[in-house]
């Protein structure tokens, strides 16, 4: 611990380094994640984008129907990490003028989720960095004025970025009118804020209150996935505190080290009396309101639409806390302004680099990997021909893509199935699915039915959750 306080700045410049280094070796050793794989999978129709083996909710939980898709007017946006990487980068070197805080980059970037998502060209890194970019210039402009008369138009453009980013995550068809909407209710925080004089405190929890009640207004009101909680409402409340637990405990107080300084920060918030706390306090009370909740309801959702297992299906998806990240910048910049100025020499803060480091370690050199590939490449198929991928109802349709970019599936007129394992996959062999001669077997499956034999197998790695995939071939 002495050497950590004698050699501070060495230290955190050596900790920038090495996250770094982490996020690079992330990006050249994971294959895409699974929503990046539904993603490049989309084909051009003549009416718009489509994904052609069908969409990945799908009305029966058990079976794909490739006629069931949904058309879009554009393809979904899909970025090289790389650029992600190199954007988040130049938001933190902004970052690091303020004050001088360049160990934040370095935790935000040690972030174990972070790395994933670098590997995985999730768009976390990206969202985040933009979200940032408009809490650090509202940041600016309370720092130009002085904390005083800030103007109007100088929070608005802030705003404007942080709302943009949320659009950009959410890819709502009518973000015009949202976006609108957005710069009003910023305004409206804008000018009664400061009139109002609040206490920090309570409206981090009031609006995180507000968030998760906005969240269950939807679902009351009936719109889209949130409809699920008038539907399942034991569930979703089941999964409320999980999702607290998920998000705020493991993801953003452990995983983004912020708990040395959970204590001092609340204590001290009681008697703060600042704009831009307030503001900082709404913001990040009511987008973590609003993220635990569209998580709790995306739970109860998914775990009806796939039938899976309950409540161990919160297990399966717990990766769903990664969307807290979005408020890793504001969250310090809070602290930073609450405590006066972080104590960067603080042991705790080494402790807590120490706990993730392990995690961190294994998500930039292992990565992400996908037995699929290996998959793809033992079957032999020819063009126009279909196949049948059998596995566990969650996430299924997911994986079913993850064969589409290996296989070439566009261009060579491939189209692919799907069946869990609840399903009568063996019987459809000799009905619906009588054309088919190839068929992948996950590895939590073991039946293998008669008239058919194994062409090929291997091993999915253990993160992938272990066991032995199969090739089969009608004989």
């Amino acid at each position: 611990m002495k050497w950590f306080e004698e050699n501070n700045d060495r230290f955190w410049i050596g900790l920038l380094v090495v996250a770094v280094l982490l996020n690079l070796f992330a990006i050249h050793n994971s294959d895409l994640g699974l929503d990046v794989h539904v993603k490049s999978a989309y084909v051009e129709t003549d009416d718009g984008y489509v994904l052609d083996w069908g969409d990945t909710r799908q009305s029966d939980p058990n079976a794909s129907d490739p006629e069931q898709a949904t058309v879009i007017d554009s393809p979904p946006a899909i970025l090289p990490p790389i650029v992600s990487l190199i954007l988040l980068i130049l938001v933190f070197l902004l970052l690091s003028r303020h004050n001088n805080n360049i160990p934040i980059i370095g935790i935000i970037l040690l972030h174990p989720t972070l790395i994933f998502s670098s590997g995985k060209s999730y768009d976390e890194l990206m969202i985040l960095s933009i979200f940032g970019a408009g809490v650090l210039l509202l940041n600016n402009a309370y720092t130009r004025s002085e904390n005083s008369n800030v103007a109007l138009s100088s929070k608005l453009v802030a705003y404007a970025v942080m709302i943009g980013a949320i659009m950009f995550k959410l890819n709502f068809d009518s973000w015009l009118e949202l976006f609108v909407i957005g710069i009003a209710i910023a305004t409206i925080i804008s000018i009664y804020i400061p009139k109002l004089e609040l206490n920090p405190r309570y409206i981090l929890v009031g609006s995180f209150s507000l968030g998760m009640i906005t969240i269950i207004g939807l679902g009351v009101v009936g719109y889209g996935t949130s409809k699920i909680i008038v539907d399942e409402p034991i569930r979703f409340l089941y999964s409320l505190p999980f999702a607290m637990f998920d998000l705020i405990i493991i993801y953003a107080i452990f995983g983004m080290i912020l708990w040395p300084y959970v204590s001092s920060t609340w204590r001290k918030m009681g008697d703060v009396k600042d704009d831009l706390t307030c503001e900082l306090s709404l913001i990040v009370g009511g987008i973590a309101g609003l993220i635990t909740a569209y998580v709790a309801v995306l739970w109860t959702y998914e775990s009806v639409l796939w039938d899976s297992e309950w409540p161990w299906h919160m297990l399966t998806m717990g990766n769903n806390g990664r969307y807290i990240t979005l408020l890793a910048i504001p969250l310090w910049i809070l602290i930073n302004r609450v405590n006066g100025e972080i104590d960067w020499k603080n042991k705790k803060l080494f402790i807590g680099i120490l706990l993730i480091m392990p995690f961190s370690l294994l998500a930039g050199f292992h990565g992400q990997t996908m037995w699929t590939d290996d998959a793809a490449d033992s079957m032999e198929l020819e063009e126009g021909e279909h196949f049948l991928f059998v596995s566990d109802a969650t996430l299924g349709m997911h994986w079913l893509y993850t064969f589409h970019e290996p296989l070439n599936a566009e261009e060579n007129n491939i189209t692919g199935h799907w069946r869990s394992d609840q399903s009568s996959w063996i019987g459809d062999l000799d009905g619906e699915l009588s054309h088919i001669d190839w068929i992948v077997l996950s590895p939590e499956i073991d039946d293998v039915p008669d008239g058919w034999e194994v062409k090929g197998s291997g091993t999915a790695d253990y993160l992938n959750g272990g066991g032995t995939w199969r090739i089969l071939v009608r004989l």
